[in-house]
């Protein structure tokens, strides 16, 4: 009895082994299949930019355009490290940093906390409406002129422009993430007796996360690009006052050098945003299907 009874044990164990060992086989075959991918991907990165390089050079060589407004790309980047290696276009750089951060952060504020108001309050949500459907087709840039008349050439309007462009894209999301709660949820939360606020926090912040993350991924490139533009148009300091101040002393290199540093730092800002992402919220439906 003992030992069929050891024998049944011996054979439990030895299939289980076998499954985990099965999962173990599984889940190293599926690491190896996405590393795959992942390098696939990136050859396919590396061929896009290299067909780039090569159409940029075709068009020099060919002289479609004048060599001497489209630059080598080897004398861009060389010029674009030399800048950044402690020369003006590295300042230029911190400084559009430094405006559009806190710019950021004051969209990213104001855009949660309003959207998560209007989600949960129907009758505040009908009256502004007009309201915002009028503010946020306005051009951001068409305000200038109103931002520079009421608060001047300084921070404070530059902060007040990445703001107000940036805003629209987290307001919406976190207003759509609220509404896009399950209702059962909800209930079923209520059942277990959660309050209000335990509802909020524990249903209702981690479903609408993912969702404030798109915003804000999507806002991060909007306030980029108004901080360059308010520079160029006003002469704050940086990328964009700099690309406008090379240009007008004719400094082609430079000027490109600088165009090619915004677009380089944009691209590393959605990637960051996207890392941080896939690290923080893996319940998230984009990280799911990856």
């Amino acid at each position: 009895m003992v030992d069929a009874r050891a024998s049944v044990l011996s054979a439990t164990a030895r299939n289980r082994n076998a499954s985990l060992f099965r999962h173990d086989r599984i889940r190293a075959l599926a690491g190896l299949f996405s590393m795959k991918l992942d390098v696939r991907n990136l050859a396919k990165g590396v061929a896009g930019i290299a067909a780039a390089i090569l159409a940029w050079e075709s068009i020099r060589t060919l002289q479609i355009v004048d060599p001497r407004d489209l630059p080598s790309f080897l004398a861009i980047l060389q010029t674009a490290f030399n800048g950044l290696s402690g020369g003006e276009l590295a300042r230029a750089l911190l400084a559009t940093l430094g405006s559009w951060l806190p710019g950021l952060l004051i969209a990213t504020g104001i855009g949660i906390a309003a959207g998560i108001a209007l989600a949960l309050m129907p009758r505040l949500e009908v009256a502004t409406r007009p309201l915002l459907e009028f503010l946020r087709p306005i051009p951001s840039v068409a305000l200038i002129p109103v931002a520079l008349l009421v608060l001047g050439i300084g921070l404070q309007m530059q902060l007040f422009m990445i703001a107000f462009a940036s805003v629209w894209p987290v307001l919406f999301s976190a207003k759509a993430g609220v509404e896009s709660v399950d209702p059962r949820y909800l209930e079923t939360g209520r059942a277990l007796g959660l309050g209000w606020a335990g509802r909020m926090l524990r249903i209702v912040v981690p479903s609408t996360l993912p969702f404030v993350a798109t915003g804000l991924r999507t806002a991060s490139a909007i306030a980029l690009v108004l901080a360059i533009t308010v520079e160029m148009l006003t002469g704050r300091p940086g990328i964009g006052f700099y690309i406008e101040n090379v240009r007008l002393n004719g400094l082609v290199v430079e000027m490109w050098a600088a165009i090619f540093v915004a677009g380089v730092l944009g691209y590393l800002v959605n990637a960051l945003f996207m890392a941080i992402e896939r690290k923080a919220l893996p319940w998230s439906p984009e990280n799911r299907d990856r």
